[in-house]
C-alpha cells in the first residue's frame, strides 16, 4: 500500500468538511494527535455494535457503510471517500457504532482517539458548529433517500443515485462521466431499496438506449439528460 506523506494527510484534513474552518497551524495540531491507519480492500473498519474508540478520516480510498437486515441481507447505506469521517456520531454520544464500515479499496485513514477528539471540540466552538453541520448534512441525505424510496419508482431512484455518484465520485472522460467508485449491482440495489435483478434490468435498458456504458470496469454516464429525465417525479 502506498505511503501517504504529511502533505497528503494535511490535504485530506483540509478537504474534510469537519476541519475546513481550521487554520494551517490548527490542522497541524490535529495531525499531531492522529495516527495513520492502513486498511486493505474488503477489510472491515468498523463493526456495528462495537464500542466507539475514535474518529476515522479517510485520506485515500472509498468505504462502504452498511448493515445486516433481520433476515440476513446485506444493506448498503452509503459510500464515503477522501475527506469523509467515519464514526462521527458515536464519538459524540459515546454510543456503540451504528453501522458496519468496510473498505471498498485499499484505504489510508487518520484515526483520532475519542478523548483527544473531544478535547479538540471543547477547545474550538467553530469546530463544534462544523461537526453539527456535517451531522445535519448526513441526516438530510438520509431523509432524502427515505423520501425517494417512499415516493419514487425504481427508475427515478436509480437515476438519482447514479447522478449523485457521478457528482461525488465522477471523472470526466472523452465519452462522458465515469463513476470512479466500484459498486456491484447488489450494492446499487440495496442503496435504492430494490433487488439486484431489477437493477440489472434497468441498467441494461439504459445501456441499450446509449445513456450509460462501461469503461475500465466502471459505470460511465454517456447521456446525463436521459438520467435527469428519469430522475424527475412522474
Amino acid at each position: 500500500m502506498a505511503v501517504v506523506d504529511v502533505a497528503a494527510r494535511r490535504a485530506a484534513l483540509s478537504r474534510c468538511a469537519l476541519f475546513q474552518v481550521l487554520q494551517p497551524a490548527e490542522i497541524d495540531a490535529v495531525l499531531a494527535q492522529a495516527a495513520v491507519r492502513r486498511v486493505a480492500r474488503n477489510e472491515m473498519i468498523l463493526r456495528r455494535g462495537d464500542a466507539s474508540s475514535g474518529a476515522n478520516i479517510i485520506v485515500t480510498g472509498r468505504v462502504r457503510v452498511g448493515t445486516m437486515s433481520e433476515d440476513g441481507r446485506e444493506v448498503t447505506l452509503g459510500v464515503l471517500g477522501p475527506g469523509d469521517v467515519l464514526g462521527e456520531m458515536s464519538i459524540i454520544d459515546g454510543e456503540d457504532v451504528s453501522a458496519d464500515a468496510t473498505a471498498l479499496e485499499d484505504c489510508v485513514l487518520l484515526f483520532i482517539e475519542r478523548a483527544r477528539f473531544l478535547r479538540l471540540l471543547r477547545a474550538d466552538a467553530d469546530l463544534c458548529l462544523r461537526l453539527m453541520a456535517v451531522l445535519c448534512r448526513r441526516q438530510r441525505r438520509s431523509n432524502a433517500a427515505l423520501e425517494d424510496m417512499a415516493l419514487l419508482d425504481l427508475g427515478a431512484r436509480l437515476a438519482r443515485l447514479l447522478l449523485r455518484l457521478a457528482q461525488d465520485y465522477g471523472a470526466a472522460t472523452a465519452r462522458g462521466t465515469r463513476i470512479e467508485v466500484r459498486l456491484s449491482q447488489k450494492d446499487l440495489g440495496t442503496l435504492v431499496g430494490s433487488s439486484r435483478e431489477k437493477v440489472n434490468k434497468q441498467l441494461r435498458e439504459w445501456e441499450a438506449a446509449g445513456a450509460i456504458g462501461k469503461e475500465a470496469g466502471r459505470l460511465i454516464i454517456l447521456r446525463r439528460e436521459t438520467l435527469a429525465a428519469a430522475a424527475s417525479p412522474k
